[in-house]
């Protein structure tokens, strides 16, 4: 020791005595204390350390400045935690005698912070300083005199610095500024931090103090407490407290955070890519402990009042929250009240325990974390999650017994959910049901079924129908006693479904509604190299404006739309799904009305109909193959009108080949022509085409074309396949005016 120290001393007396000019005017850089201070930094930090230029100055006071420092990142990919372009510090002089580096008042100007964890839970913030016992064994560092140097550093502050940070686990990223952060006491055992940041119109504050940082140990206590403004208005407030433990790479903790916020979407300043919601008066409190390879939340509360989620679930309004735990042993308790499509409801219940959440969240990711986080915990909850096993853990189930509810009326679901496999079953009854705008409303809705899904873990990371297919398996019998949908009413609907081997079928869907029992069927079988799609319509009744939404159609048509007939066609999509379609489909409509401007598309432009036409019956019935809409019969009939044709659409190219007979009812006698419709069906052409009789153009006037004006009955029922369905109202008689003015738009007078 007398001659280390004898050395020391002489180090010393050559800053003293030799460094003149040199030190004073920093002429010369100090390698001399370059090399020491980045070989303390190294071996205090664990990390690759490198300073372009070190100067030293002894007026008015001893200060060092150092330029472009960089401290290595906790990965090896080139990524350093820290890189600044300049560092100011007051040095002690006296402790250079005894080995020591002694920095005070560092000022550290404009830094780039980069702090990040990765998925097997290493971070940029965890040190592992190098054992001095390994230097001193090594004979230490040849640059630095084959001795070791100790650091010292007091009082830290940092001006305009940029801080990124990258969560693998919790997926979370981001950028911030921190205006200025200042630590008093570094190297003491209660560091005061105090740091200020703001990003867009946000603003935060951190305060408080932790245990000795310098050098990393454990355990650390920690007392820190944020105070959150939004355009110079308080926003929120949070606390964390407790003791982080094993510093040195493990990770583990036991802390409690406590926060809250008076309106949610104000964070988005902070967190602009997170896209919050409205929500009003979010609070939590949360305690957790363990380590890096198994956090267990020990206590759990959360508050929350009105919150829209319509962006992810539209019509959707939570109006109150709460979700409670008091222990890793406790269920987790929770209750949502709000409104659906304004309709109000209510879900409550009980999730597992705190533990098994704990530990199926990361298992839901992918990440089997072993249970010791369970283990050496008082009232830890092990039940199915052996110390040391993750294939126990893998296939804890996480109870759930839950009740959706809406006045007096409920639907329970209960069962297990875990990461390989979920098994839930359900039944009751709800009031009302509301789907969205423009869908149906149902009342007294029922449902009893049951639900096993082979790889939760799969569906969750891939929500998309195919997936769902593959992996669930369920059955379900759906009654309503009313459905409402644009004006059309059903009562006394019922379906059975089923979803096995990948296809899932609605076999029957039955109900009453206008005066006619209807049923149908429907299949979508993805079991095969290609999805496979099945429809069969025994009289069902549909609002014709939904359907005409559903094919991008104009709405030139109102009322309700009688279906019949069977389709089947398969394809991965709609080109190939209209390629293949096949089959029979009849539509029929009575007591609607056709647009004037859809009459003049088919019949010409002088048509004189202005607004939409009443129609008395409607009917078509077509053929589906080779990509061609074969129709058979077409036809309408209106007080002064009537309509009837066949002819093609061609679905790829929209191409039409229709023949058309439109004739003017006079009284017992009627006036016609022959019309040929070619184009397309978004612009279609309509010209006068040669008669039936010879060949020859122009019209027919005279009887009533072989019987009764009153072809509805015979129209209605050839588009119904010889179905029931309702009758077409009574005919009015026709004003003259009307008639000729017809007559006229249609090029029979001039």
């Amino acid at each position: 020791m007398r001659v280390k120290w004898k050395v020391g001393l002489m180090a010393g007396a050559m800053v003293l005595a030799l460094g003149g000019g040199s030190i004073v005017s920093a002429t010369q850089e100090a390698d001399w204390l370059k090399t020491r201070l980045v070989d303390a930094l190294e071996a205090s930090s664990g990390r690759h350390v490198a300073i372009g230029s070190l100067h030293v100055w002894l007026l008015p006071y001893p200060w060092a400045e150092a330029r472009d420092v960089r401290l290595s990142g906790i990965a090896d990919d080139g990524t350093d935690m820290l890189n600044v372009g300049e560092v100011r510090a007051r040095l002690a002089l006296l402790p250079l005698f005894s080995h020591r580096i002694a920095l005070d008042d560092i000022s550290i100007i404009a830094p780039k912070i980069v702090l990040r964890r990765f998925a097997d839970g290493a971070a940029d913030w965890q040190f592992t300083p190098r054992a001095a016992e390994s230097q001193a064994g090594s004979g230490g560092n040849a640059a630095s005199g084959g001795m070791h140097w100790n650091l010292d550093v007091s009082d830290v502050s940092i001006r305009n610095a940029d801080l990124h940070w990258a969560d693998a686990i919790s997926g979370l990223s981001g950028t911030v500024g921190l205006d200025t952060a200042g630590v008093k006491g570094l190297g003491g055992n209660a560091p005061d931090f105090d740091i200020h940041g703001t990003k867009g119109k946000g603003a935060f504050a951190i305060t408080g103090h932790t245990g000795p940082l310098l050098p990393p140990g454990s355990p650390l206590p920690v007392q820190l407490r944020l105070a959150y403004t939004l355009d110079g208005h308080p926003a929120g407030l949070a606390h964390l407290d407790g003791v982080l433990k094993g510093v040195e790479g493990t990770g583990g903790a036991a802390l409690r955070f406590g926060g809250s916020v008076g309106q949610l979407r104000d964070l988005n300043a902070l967190f602009p890519h997170a896209n919050l919601p409205d929500g009003q008066n979010i609070s939590l409190d949360l305690a957790w402990a363990g380590r890096a390879t198994g956090q267990q939340v020990q206590v759990l509360h959360l508050r929350a009042g009105k919150v829209d989620l319509a962006q992810w679930v539209p019509g959707t309004v939570l109006t109150d929250a709460t979700a409670d735990a008091t222990s890793p042993t406790d269920a987790l308790a929770i209750r949502l009240a709000g409104q659906m499509n304004g309709q109000p409801l209510a879900l409550s219940g009980k999730l597992g325990t705190l533990a098994r959440l704990a530990a199926f969240v990361p298992q839901l990711n992918g990440q089997f974390a072993a249970p010791p986080a369970s283990a050496g915990m008082p009232g830890a909850d092990t039940g199915d999650m052996p110390t040391g096993s993750t294939t126990g853990a893998a296939q804890a189930m996480v109870p759930v017994d839950l009740t959706l509810s809406q006045g007096g009326a409920s639907v329970q679901v209960h069962g297990g959910v875990s990461p390989g496999q979920t098994v839930l079953d359900g039944h009751g009854t709800l009031d009302r049901v509301a789907m969205g705008p423009d869908l149906p409303v149902f009342s007294g809705m029922g449902i009893n079924g049951h639900v096993d899904i082979a790889d939760t873990r799969r569906l969750v990371a891939h929500p998309d129908l195919p997936t769902a297919l593959a992996v669930v398996a369920a059955t379900a019998d759906v009654q309503a006693q009313g459905v409402q949908w644009q004006g059309v009413d059903w009562t006394q609907l019922t379906s059975h479904v089923v979803v096995q081997n990948a296809r899932v079928t609605f076999d029957p869907v039955t109900a009453q509604g206008n005066g006619t029992a209807q049923a149908g069927r429907l299949v979508y079988d993805l079991s095969g190299p290609v999805p496979q799609i099945a429809m069969e319509a025994h009289s069902v009744f549909l609002p014709l404006v939904a359907i005409q939404r559903w094919f991008g159609l104009p709405p030139d048509m109102h009322g309700t739309v009688q279906f019949v007939g069977a389709l089947s066609t398969q394809g991965a999509d709609m080109a190939q799904r209209r390629r293949s379609l096949a089959g029979h489909m009849g539509a029929s409509v009575v007591n609607g009305s056709i647009s004037g401007s859809f009459l003049k598309s088919l019949l010409g432009p002088q048509v004189p109909v202005k607004g939409s036409m009443p129609i008395r019956c409607f009917g078509t019935h077509m053929q589906f193959a080779d990509d061609t809409a074969h129709i058979d019969l077409l036809g309408f009939e209106s007080d002064i009108v009537k309509l009837s044709g066949h002819g093609t659409v061609a679905m790829g190219t929209q191409a039409l080949d229709m023949h058309l007979t439109p004739q003017v009812l006079l009284g017992g006698a009627s006036a016609a022509s022959a019309i040929a419709v070619t184009g397309t069906l978004a612009n279609p052409r309509p010209t006068m085409e040669a008669g039936y009789d010879g060949g020859r153009y122009g019209i027919t006037i005279g009887g009533n074309a072989g019987g009764d004006d009153n072809t509805c009955p015979a129209l209605l029922s050839a588009a119904r396949e010889g179905g029931p369905g309702p009758a077409a109202p009574e005919k009015k008689a026709s004003k003259a005016d009307k008639v000729m003015n017809l007559l006229h738009g249609l090029g029979l007078f001039k």
